[in-house]
């Protein structure tokens, strides 16, 4: 595959995750190759996959190089992590197999990570995919902000694409499409694959700001967005729930600075002990004992979880990142809006 533009540029690899999800691959591969910058290679990883998507692409997208695993399933991490060792693009977008992309999407990926060399992710926004049709352009997520216990929040929800601006810097990006360059995810060390999914790319991107990168979404690459098909319609709320909070709780240990997490430590305790008297006050035991087992999970692990803090603060090189968080609690705000709905 081959750029449209005859200018040279960077070597780009796109590598896209699917779990089961041959339903959603021939409108995401169709915008794919529709794109007005071509990817020089694109790579899936089939998970465990028992529904034909193989088959399919190798039929439909003879180009797309598929890597499988049919052991097990390896979670998003893992498989990302590997998919990219197997690619050989100097720059990597990372994609949902549950998207469609307007047709300049890498093309603006690919320009603004160029523009500047301490930009280190770029993200496209995501509007909601039935919106698609009714010709609405509201914003999903453009990037992502982090509150002051480590949680994260979606960036200009529901807000009209026209009145946000064009590009500007947030917290973390959402791992629905975006582009990062691959020496920079070597040198962090890639996706931490304990995480297995959810919150890996929280912490991707955490760990590329203490590095002194800047994160950013650009308005003008969109992608319509399905759901978190990936992730499987059948996984229970309480395993939800459980890998959110388990490694949401490893993603604070590892990258928050000495300084916020003394002081911030007491109160997630507190509203976490509160959350679990509330499941248990209204008989949500399942909810409980998931918050317990994401605990329990996390001691296990912290004398690693520990190392690689000790490891990822003493290279930290940006020492402004703690002014970056946003001072109410996201976490204490959903809680409240999920305790109404049980």
């Amino acid at each position: 595959m081959k750029s449209p533009s005859a200018k040279k540029h960077k070597t780009i690899s796109l590598v896209v995750l699917n779990y089961n999800g041959r339903q959603h691959l021939d409108e995401y591969f169709t915008s794919v190759f529709s794109q007005t910058l071509l990817p020089d290679e694109v790579i899936m990883f089939d998970n465990m996959g028992t529904d034909g998507s193989r088959a399919f692409v190798q039929k439909k997208f003879p180009s797309v190089k598929i890597i499988t695993e049919d052991r097990f399933n390896t979670g998003t991490a893992p498989a990302y992590n590997t998919a990219i060792h197997h690619a050989s693009g100097e720059y990597i977008v990372l994609q949902s197999n549950d998207i469609v992309l307007d047709t300049k999407c890498i093309a603006v990926l690919y320009k603004n990570l160029e523009a500047d060399t301490k930009i280190g992710i770029v993200s496209s926004i995501t509007i909601r995919y039935p919106n698609k049709k009714l010709g609405k352009f509201i914003v999903d997520q453009a990037g992502g902000l982090m509150d002051t216990y480590g949680f994260g929040m979606q960036n200009y929800p529901q807000v009209p694409v026209k009145d946000i601006p064009d590009t500007e810097e947030v917290f973390f990006a959402y791992g629905d499409s975006i582009i990062f360059r691959r020496d920079v995810f070597n040198k962090i060390n890639g996706l931490d694959e304990r995480m297995f999914m959810i919150h890996d790319d929280i912490d991707l991107s955490w760990r590329m700001r203490l590095q002194g990168y800047k994160i950013i979404y650009a308005k003008h690459s969109f992608v319509y967005h399905k759901g978190s098909a990936t992730i499987g319609s059948n996984l229970d709320r309480p395993h939800i729930r459980f890998l959110s909070e388990r490694n949401g709780i490893r993603c604070f240990i590892k990258n928050i600075s000495p300084q916020r997490f003394i002081r911030t430590l007491p109160l997630y305790i507190i509203l976490l002990c509160g959350e679990m008297g509330y499941f248990v006050y209204r008989g949500k035991f399942q909810l409980f004992f998931a918050d317990v087992c994401a605990i329990l999970w996390n001691l296990w692990y912290l004398p690693e979880t520990l190392r690689m803090r000790a490891r990822i603060q003493s290279s930290t090189k940006r020492s402004n990142v703690d002014t970056l968080f946003y001072n109410k609690s996201f976490k204490l705000m959903l809680f409240k809006n999920f305790s109404k709905s049980l």
